[in-house]
């Protein structure tokens, strides 16, 4: 397997991880507004690392897989700062610093071949 490959398969199942431990906030937590949010995000996050990992030479799923991540931890800085300091934020921006360069850089290795 080439490191390109290595490199969506890797987000693709960080992504994954992300996605369940997103809907596990709606056990953990109560439902409010940004948990429902959040669990929202997650859904996407597991679609996405499932597409990463089926279509792994797709460019659009890759790209889509570095784009999401990166708004979703913007949005997770905010939420930890301004509306509910928790571990899962703290859990979910980490694996999106992760996520978006292993992304980013299976793109720019697929350019090249």
């Amino acid at each position: 397997m080439e490191l390109q490959q290595r490199l969506s398969l890797t987000a693709g199942i960080l992504l994954i991880i992300s996605g369940c431990t997103h809907l596990t906030q709606l056990t953990v937590y109560q439902h409010h507004s940004h948990v429902i949010a959040a669990s929202l995000f997650g859904v996407v996050y597991l679609l996405l690392g499932v597409f990463i990992i089926i279509l792994i030479k797709k460019t659009w799923a890759i790209i889509s897989g570095a784009i999401v991540p990166f708004i979703g931890g913007a949005l997770g800085v905010m939420r930890f700062f301004f509306v509910h300091a928790n571990p899962f934020s703290v859990f979910h921006v980490l694996l999106d610093l992760v996520i978006v360069p292993f992304c980013i850089a299976s793109i720019i290795l697929s350019r090249r071949e």
